[in-house]
């Protein structure tokens, strides 16, 4: 092949290489701490319709551009969720403010009957004046509930306002898309630096 046609067959191709180099250097290699689901589920699969602790009607889609993480717990929970909540607050602490304005911390009752949106509301900003408690009808938690595969039922009990609530410790991570991306069983947002990093990951996608 002469040298000149050479130098053309070389030119053509320039692009798509350059192209091929650009996609390979760009592709995501992050590797999150939390557990990554294989499958993105649709954003409807996602979605609720509950009140928050300020008496307004908050959907998932009121949080599209931010990271949302999602608890399931209730006020009188002696031990688990005000640990995790403690430790989603040292999360959203270690953000810079830019961060923390694209992350949303939620905690839905499993205990409706008695979470009121006062005691929500004095519950959930003693950890960060951020956070939103979130609440309903028993129905409208059981359904937001199974959309999530969170198990919950009252134990221990000794009267009808006297009792415990047993339920899935699991923090749910969804990105500014309002994909669910990924989970963190009990206790494993304790790792404060690894979840942040994971909150940046998915602030970027």
């Amino acid at each position: 092949m002469p040298r000149r046609a050479l130098w053309i067959t070389l030119l053509a191709g320039l692009p798509l290489l350059l192209a091929v180099i650009a996609f390979v250097l760009s592709r995501d290699t992050y590797q999150p701490y939390g557990t990554r689901l294989l499958n993105i589920r649709p954003v409807e699969a996602n979605q609720f319709s509950l009140t928050a602790h300020d008496g307004s009607t908050k959907s998932l889609s009121d949080f599209r551009g931010k990271v949302v993480l999602i608890f399931f717990g209730f006020v009188n929970c002696p031990d688990v969720c005000p640990t995790t909540l403690l430790e989603l607050a040292k999360v959203y602490k270690a953000l810079t403010p830019p961060e923390q304005a694209r992350v949303q911390v939620l905690l839905i009752s499993v205990d409706p009957e008695r979470d009121t949106k006062e005691k929500l509301r004095d519950y959930v900003t003693f950890f960060a004046p951020t956070f939103l408690g979130l609440t309903g009808t028993p129905e409208q938690i059981a359904q937001v509930a199974k959309k999530y595969g969170v198990f919950y039922q009252k134990s221990q009990i000794k009267s009808a306002t006297e009792y415990n609530v047993d339920h899935t410790a699991t923090v749910f991570a969804l990105d500014p898309k309002g994909q669910l991306r990924l989970v963190y069983g009990n206790g494993k947002v304790a790792e404060t630096a690894r979840v942040v990093e994971d909150v940046r990951w998915l602030l970027r996608n």
